[in-house]
């Protein structure tokens, strides 16, 4: 099995996750100073931290939105902007202290830590109204806190972090990828000590071992620890399908570790048609709908029908499951185990197409050896008044059937590319104008084509008329017709052919015509310019000498033939004379 796949719902930790796992030399590609302004090798860790984290101002806050007051925790260090109107309006700014009270000096002073801040606000406003009556007052959140967060487990820098309230899980963890990224970019290009180290640069984790190649960070089960409570965290899940209750907001003092999964013991395969495939690392209680979330991201899982799961410990047959069934009544989802493969089942749609004049030309589903010809036109809305019923055709573009190649046969090299030129040929020999008309059953499979031309009402002529081009159709009337009303035939015509759109021919003047057809007047085989004149001449000359050849040949054999009869007779007699 490869290493995890992760979804692109969170781009840039998936990137440095990847990253971290490929040669030192690509990140001196991938992560320069131009890519990261502001970065210098002097001071990387302290630097990067603070890009990714904010500079610790307003103004360069990145939020989700607007804060959620029941939802934000308040802790120390979050300041607050308190104001009262008035004839002399009181505007300060109090800020958590270290103990979690906030101080609203010579009005009151409130517990804040650990409670949300809609409760927070409410207590300020109260013990302000109760100073200032019938004044507008408020209370707001200016500047959140920063507070450290730890990190640890399979991560390239385990160390803490800092952060502030508005981040989550995912945050924190990238700040553990990203951490190493002057690291591993300045070995490839920074500044050496003559003993070879890397000048300004420091690390308490640059002497952990990292992963082997058989294991790989799990980041379906981080465990965040918040004061004694353990929570399993599925992240892949989160970027996925957009579930938050597996990326939460991280609170002061949380401890995030990342366990190590080995990358065939410990994973589950998921195949087939999904948008995500590839191998995840297990979950304790993954049914095969959790797997099926993860890899399909936003795809409805009711588009799925089967999907076939292979156990990687027993030798019994594969276990087709059903998944609208699992939907229904998600208790009865069976569960995985590690080393399973789950391949999603493609049900083949069997489809014809019809293009043409119908009312609604496009592909339609059938039923393969039973749906018919008119059923497929009632699909489409039926025909419409142009359509041209002689000139209809049928393609079959993915016929099962075994065409012979001729290799067993005496033919020729020519002989057999004609054969092959021909097998390209897929039309359906079918008078679809007669099997509409007399509703003949056409029974179409899957990969059929229909096509229905326009009728122009008119008959193209060519050759040797002296107006070639299109003529008004009229109905009954034979080539003699359509000639006459081109010109005639000139002076040199030797024969007359009807042409139709499905390779039929007929010949002469009295030959019926239909819509569509065309009238070619042939004649002799004389050059109009003289490069063809030349060819004429040269094929003339190439024919007369193969005659003269073909003449001393003969006049040779009869020779040769002459001499040895002649001789014989001599032998004749001289025997006779003895």
């Amino acid at each position: 099995m490869s290493g995890i796949r992760l979804p692109q719902k969170s781009a840039v930790l998936c990137l440095l996750i990847l990253g971290f796992l490929v040669p030192a030399g690509l990140y001196a590609q991938a992560i320069s100073p131009n890519r990261l302004p502001g970065i210098t090798v002097e001071n990387p860790l302290q630097q990067l931290r603070q890009r990714l984290s904010g500079s610790g101002t307003a103004g360069a806050l990145a939020l989700e939105g607007a804060l959620d007051p029941d939802a934000y925790v308040v802790g120390p260090g979050d300041q607050f902007s308190v104001s009262a109107g008035g004839a002399a309006p009181i505007d300060l700014q109090a800020v958590v202290s270290a103990d979690g009270r906030l101080i609203l000096p010579g009005i009151a002073t409130i517990d804040a830590a650990g409670k949300p801040l809609r409760d927070v606000q409410t207590e300020a406003r109260e013990a302000m109204q109760a100073q200032f009556r019938n004044v507008p007052v408020e209370v707001a959140l200016s500047q959140p806190r920063q507070f450290y967060v730890h990190v640890s487990g399979a991560v390239p820098e385990a160390n803490r972090y800092l952060v502030m309230p508005v981040s989550r899980v995912s945050d924190v963890i990238e700040l553990a990828y990203a951490a190493r990224l002057p690291y591993l970019q300045a070995a490839s290009g920074a500044p050496r000590t003559p003993e070879g180290q890397v000048q300004g640069l420091s690390s308490a984790s640059t002497e952990r071992p990292d992963l082997s190649e058989q294991f790989r960070p799990s980041l379906r089960n981080v465990i965040l620890d918040r004061g004694g409570k353990t929570i399993s965290l599925d992240l892949l899940r989160y970027f996925s399908t957009g579930d938050t209750d597996h990326n939460p907001y991280v609170l002061d003092g949380d401890v995030l570790t990342v366990p190590a999964y080995h990358v065939e013991r410990d994973a589950v395969l998921v195949t087939g048609e999904t948008a995500y495939p590839g191998a995840y690392d297990y979950r304790p209680g993954d049914t095969v709908l959790d797997l099926l979330r993860i890899a399909s991201g936003s795809r409805d899982l009711r588009s799925i029908e089967r999907v076939r799961l292979i156990r990687a410990s027993t030798t019994g047959q594969p276990e087709i499951l059903n998944v609208a069934d699992m939907l229904q009544n998600e208790s009865s989802a069976v569960e995985v185990r590690p080393g399973d493969r789950i391949d999603v089942l493609t049900e083949e749609v069997e489809t014809a197409a019809i293009y043409g004049f119908v009312t609604y030309p496009g592909t339609y589903p059938i039923e393969s050896g039973k749906t018919t010809l008119q059923e497929l036109i009632d699909l489409a809305g039926g025909l419409k008044p142009e359509a041209n019923l002689h000139a209809a055709y049928i393609e079959r573009r993915e016929s099962h059937y075994f065409k012979g190649d001729g290799r067993a046969t005496d033919l020729d090299l020519f002989s057999r590319a004609y054969l092959q030129q021909e097998f390209s040929r897929n039309r359906l020999v079918v008078n679809v104008e007669q099997a509409i008309l007399n509703n003949q059953a056409v029974v179409l499979y899957s990969g059929d084509t229909v096509v229905f031309p326009r009728d122009e009402s008119t008959v193209f002529v060519a050759g040797h008329v002296p107006q070639s081009g299109y003529i008004p159709f009229v109905p009954g009337q034979t080539a003699a017709y359509y000639i006459q009303a081109a010109g005639g035939k000139g002076p040199l015509a030797s024969g007359v052919y009807v042409f139709d759109n499905k390779g039929n021919v007929r010949r002469g003047e009295d030959a019926p015509v239909y819509t569509g057809d065309t009238v070619f007047i042939n004649r002799e085989g004389i050059p109009d310019n003289p490069e063809l004149a030349q060819l004429a001449i040269s094929d003339q000359a190439s024919k007369r000498q193969t005659r003269i050849l073909t003449t001393q040949t003969i006049i040779a054999g009869v020779s040769a033939l002459t001499g040895i009869l002649t001789t014989a007779v001599a032998l004749g007699l001289f025997s006779g004379g003895n």
